[in-house]
This record gives C-alpha cells, sequence and structure tokens, in this order.
C-alpha cells in the first residue's frame, strides 16, 4: 500500500494515555517543544517491535504519512515503556522539536490562522500497515485533536 512512497528519515539522536493504536502529538509547553510517538501494545505487537527496539521515523506526501521502522542505523531512537511495571504498556519516542522535523503546529494554526500548543494525530481509519518480518509500520495520519492558545496561553 505504501511501498511506492518516498519518504524521508525524521530522526536522528533523538506520558498520554490512549486508547489509540498508534498517536503523534506534536506540544509546545513553552518551556518545552516536542514530539510523542505512542505505539499501543498490539500494534508493537503486529509490527514485530519490542520494547528498547532501535528505530528509525520517516514521513512521507508531506507529512502525512509516517513510517517507524527497526534500525540500528546512526540515528535511531529507542522505543520506550510508557509505564514500566505493566507488560501491556504502550511504548513511546519522544523527540525534542528541531528543523527537519514535521512542524504539525505550524502546519495546523496556517490551516485554520490560530496559534496551536498542541495537536494530536492518529492513524486514519484502514491506512495501517504492518510488515512484521522486517520490523516496521506505516500509517497515514488523521488530525484527533488540537488546543488552541489564548491570550491568558491556557487551552480552550
Amino acid at each position: 500500500m505504501f511501498d511506492n512512497l518516498d519518504f524521508k528519515t525524521v530522526t536522528s539522536v533523538g506520558r498520554t494515555g490512549s486508547n489509540d493504536l498508534v498517536s503523534i502529538t506534536h506540544n509546545d509547553s513553552g518551556s518545552k517543544n516536542e514530539l510523542m510517538f505512542r505505539l499501543s501494545k498490539e500494534v508493537m505487537d503486529k509490527a514485530g517491535f519490542a520494547y528498547k527496539d532501535k528505530v528509525i521515523i520517516q514521513f512521507a506526501q508531506e507529512d502525512t504519512i509516517c513510517r517507524i521502522v527497526k534500525s540500528e542505523e546512526q540515528g535511531s531512537v529507542t522505543l520506550s515503556k510508557q509505564t514500566q511495571n505493566s507488560p501491556v504498556s504502550a511504548s513511546i519516542i519522544r523527540l525534542m522539536f528541531k528543523y527537519g522535523l514535521p512542524n504539525f503546529l505550524e502546519r495546523e494554526s496556517k490551516k485554520d490562522g490560530k496559534e496551536y500548543k498542541k495537536v494530536k494525530y492518529v492513524h486514519e481509519d484502514n491506512m495501517i500497515q504492518y510488515k512484521s518480518d522486517i520490523g516496521q509500520l506505516t500509517f497515514k495520519l488523521k488530525l484527533d485533536e488540537k488546543n488552541e492558545i489564548t491570550k491568558e496561553n491556557e487551552e480552550v
């Protein structure tokens, strides 16, 4: 389904409870601007991932398709347990925002003419693909929520 797309790698040296299979949250709290990738245990199993696996994260089609693939390459990041004592914990990857990463806050702000401090994407229904034999997950992003910055810098 996604094999003929041109992906660019965005990972380099690099906590939410949710029922989503996979999510990407871009949050700028003022003191910290980060992207958080969350993979449910179900997704990890289907994609052939384990906790502490090294992965790279790639995007295609103007950052609307995400691919996460096992890799020992320089710049790979580690799948960490979200809840340390749970055998069915989701895994998370936190990346401090830097040049080269998709700027989801800016993209949504340009669409609406508003300023957002948090946006969350999940996978679009039926647009997720697993390749457990090589440790790969590919999915299309769908906007799930966004929190606007108010004049008092509080969520609306």
